[in-house]
């Protein structure tokens, strides 16, 4: 007499087929809400290099007892261009001190045209707070503002674009 252990174990063609209609399904769900993380996990990467770009700027100024600028590049080389395309790091002799590719895709970048940091670590240009905005270009996914201080700090809030 054979017994139910006795047989094959496997799965039939029917259970196969419901299990991949239920995976795609859960798949259709979950792929757009996954855009959706990985764009705001980019936004929040490229405000992020802002900010870092900002500190090291500031903290190169009190190094160098001197000026240093950070100001949009569209040749890495020199400010010229929109902040879209790219920012330069630059000493008081124009020297490049960091440069940072465009943020890419449909990400925007808008703001103060030239950023100084004095020795003190101040911002000198312009006297008052500076607000750089950060857009997606989707109309899903907030934007992200980087807020300089007249002291030199830098912080990111969220922002509507």
């Amino acid at each position: 007499m054979q017994t139910l252990m006795d047989r094959n174990a496997g799965f039939t063609l029917v259970e196969l087929m419901i299990t991949i209609a239920i995976a795609a399904i859960l798949v259709t769900v979950a792929v757009p809400g996954f855009q959706g993380f990985v764009l705001n996990n980019r936004m929040t990467g490229n405000a992020n290099d802002m900010i870092a770009t900002l500190g090291y700027a500031r903290s190169e100024a009190v190094k160098r007892a001197a000026d240093v600028t950070v100001c949009a590049s569209n040749d890495g080389e020199s400010c010229s261009g929109t902040w879209t395309a790219g920012w330069v790091v630059l000493d008081n002799a124009d020297n490049v001190l960091r440069a940072q590719e465009a943020p890419g895709g449909t990400t925007t970048l808008t703001g103060a045209g030239t950023i100084i940091f004095s020795a003190n670590g101040r911002m000198t240009t312009p006297a008052a707070a500076t607000t750089l905005t950060l857009c997606s270009g989707k109309d899903d996914i907030q934007g992200r503002q980087i807020v300089i201080e007249p002291t030199g700090r830098a912080g990111v809030v969220s922002a509507a674009c």
